[in-house]
């Protein structure tokens, strides 16, 4: 299997099952803070691994931009 879909996968268990417990914890009337402290590390970390997969723009896309910007106001 490839490993960026391995990823994909753990980390949406992640959110889900992070989502889960913090829901289930905050409507319940007794509170048990450690699965809710439990619940929104598991939903951080799934945060965390699909932004990982997130590509940030590149310097000549930056500047492709600016240069753009400089032509429309001439």
């Amino acid at each position: 299997m490839n490993r960026s879909k391995v990823k994909k996968i753990i980390s949406i268990f992640f959110i889900v099952m992070g989502a889960i417990a913090v829901i289930s914890e905050i409507s319940s009337p007794v509170k048990n803070y450690y699965i809710q402290i439990i619940g929104v590390v598991f939903l951080m970390s799934g945060v965390f691994l699909v932004n990982t997969n997130v590509k940030s723009k590149t310097e000549a896309d930056i500047y492709k931009h600016i240069e753009e910007e400089e032509e429309e106001e001439i």
